[in-house]
């Protein structure tokens, strides 16, 4: 069964919250046990980095300037008591990690200490007997309040963000409230992107750092041009995870956005798509300066995604129950679930095929009016020659890009989409990818155009992507007058160049490639033409 080519996802870069650093302040008026459990401190776990403070004064002053992830705290400090300062830390840091020491054991001090909600209490003889004990405690103290923050971090979050969804009243107005919000969370940069018609990337909102933005990212590129996260995301429908912590200070060899991100002060770049119920409509991605990613925040962020795909599926179809608009949505198929993909494996990695136009040429195959980019004539001659899903190939025009027609034995994908409801747009397709872009009308929806496409190749054979966000039109304007042949004759006059001077095709040669007559085909031309022309005078 073919399925959807999705690369791997790189590597997560995030580190377990284990081996994050640790600052320590060490409160003792001897100067002597201070500085020798100091460097038993450090030298007892690399990540500890411990600063001290010799009296009640100095220990203020110290948390005055910087805020710990531990105090380390003696009871007796000469000008005051280790309880004192807990109720001044209290104060204002009612969770911040406070680990009492004594000389002796006191059941009022450790009284008086409990009281004041002190995180451990320990004494300096059980130290001596135990060295690394200190350091099991502070690591144990300060685990136990990062996951405290981190919980209060998230939900504090998750609300926000519904509040933001239930305010929003557009995609744009959505996705800006969005990233200012993952800005004000920390984030350095934050931005979704989007793909326009023409399968370009452009930004719908962005908050932050965004002159990153302005040196590294060119909108309207295509998300198979650029390495950048958020292009690779969109290309490959998934998630990725890139680090810049190696290229710091060192002389590797990188590529430009990724110098710009390090100039910006970059460290990890994530892109998430967005998505809901299978249909893509871009991508989330942040800019964080510092150099870890856990599990839990790429987990948040992944909801942010999915929570802004729903929202934009749900103001998607509101537009277009509630309004004339229509919403361009992409099928992606690879892994041999299209007939034009056997071919462009064989052809070279730059060529590409446009299908303007599908036409059932009779009840055992189908044509393809086809673009083809980036190849020669004899390329691409000896191409179908190899290919069993091809049947023929008519040549057009070979002057510029090369205009021909791509004969293949049905069922086509396209012709299915159509017997659902949808208007075609388009059919990109490269060594890897079959693109349909489809007009969804009033009565046609993405599941059902799923369906009917895992119908032909199996379940989990299509991606979707909504490509288009303003209203759409398809590609000829519909005349209801016109019947189904007379349409598809047409077309294929108008994408073989019939109407053009010099004339590329005579109508003995598209009647061929419809598998009618010249006769037939004659008629149908002249037919449709008298009803545009007849359709434009009466406007």
């Amino acid at each position: 069964m073919c399925s959807v080519t999705v690369n791997n996802v790189a590597e997560s870069v995030s580190a377990p919250a284990s081996t994050r650093p640790i600052s320590v302040l060490l409160i003792d008026d001897d100067e002597t046990w201070s500085r020798t459990q100091r460097r038993l401190l450090e030298r007892s776990h690399e990540r500890l980095s411990v600063s001290t403070a010799t009296s009640f004064k100095a220990a203020r002053s110290a948390l005055a300037a910087t805020e710990p992830d531990c105090i380390v705290c003696d009871y007796q400090l000469g000008d005051g008591t280790g309880v004192e300062l807990l109720a001044e830390v209290r104060a204002t840091e009612p969770e911040l990690p406070f680990i009492l020491v004594t000389g002796e054991g006191d059941e009022t001090v450790a009284s008086d200490a409990i009281g004041e909600r002190v995180t451990d209490y320990v004494r300096k003889l059980d130290l001596g007997q135990q060295p690394t004990g200190l350091v099991r405690r502070i690591e144990t103290a300060v685990e136990a309040d990062r996951s405290r923050r981190a919980l209060a971090r998230e939900q504090r979050q998750k609300e926000a963000l519904l509040e933001t969804v239930t305010v929003s009243a557009t995609r744009s107005e959505l996705g800006g409230n969005i990233c200012e919000q993952l800005v004000d969370s920390g984030y350095a940069c934050a931005w979704i992107a989007v793909l326009d018609d023409d399968r370009g990337v452009v930004p719908l909102a962005t908050a932050g750092d965004t002159d990153y933005l302005e040196a590294a990212i060119t909108p309207g590129t295509r998300p198979v041009e650029c390495a950048e996260p958020t292009f690779r995301s969109l290309d490959e429908t998934g998630p990725v995870v890139h680090s810049l912590a190696t290229l710091e200070g060192t002389e590797t060899e990188s590529a430009d956005w990724e110098q710009v991100a390090v100039d910006h002060g970059f460290s990890v770049v994530v892109a998430i798509p967005i998505s809901h119920n299978g249909v893509y409509f871009g991508v989330l991605t942040v800019y964080s300066r510092t150099p870890q990613i856990d599990n839990r925040e790429r987990a948040l962020l992944t909801e942010y995604a999915e929570t802004v795909g729903y929202a934009f599926q749900t103001t998607a179809w509101k537009r277009t129950l509630l309004s004339s608009a229509t919403g361009t949505v992409e099928f992606a198929l690879s892994g041999g679930c299209h007939p034009l993909l056997e071919l462009a494996a064989v052809l070279p990695d730059e060529s590409t095929l446009r299908a303007a136009t599908v036409i059932p040429r009779n009840d055992h195959e189908v044509l393809y009016v086809t673009t083809v980019e980036g190849v020669t004539e004899a390329t691409l001659s000896e191409g179908v020659d190899t290919t069993e899903t091809i049947v023929s190939v008519d040549y057009y025009r070979t002057d510029d890009a090369i205009q021909c027609g791509l004969v293949v034995e049905s069922p086509a994908p396209e012709t299915r989409l159509v017997d659902a409801g949808v208007s075609l747009s388009q059919t990109v397709v490269d060594d890897r990818h079959a693109r349909i872009s489809a007009v969804l009308s009033g009565e046609s929806t993405v599941n059902a155009c799923v369906d009917v496409l895992s119908e032909l190749y199996g379940e989990g054979s299509v991606k979707t992507l909504w490509t288009a966000d303003e209203s759409t039109t398809s590609r000829m304007e519909p005349i209801d007058d016109l019947t189904d042949r007379q349409r598809q004759v047409l077309e294929l006059a108008v994408e073989a160049g019939y109407f053009e001077r010099p004339r590329h095709n005579n109508t003995g040669e598209l009647a061929d490639a419809l598998d009618i007559s010249r006769a037939t085909f004659t008629q149908h031309l002249r037919a449709a033409q008298r009803k545009l022309f007849a359709a434009k005078i009466h406007r």
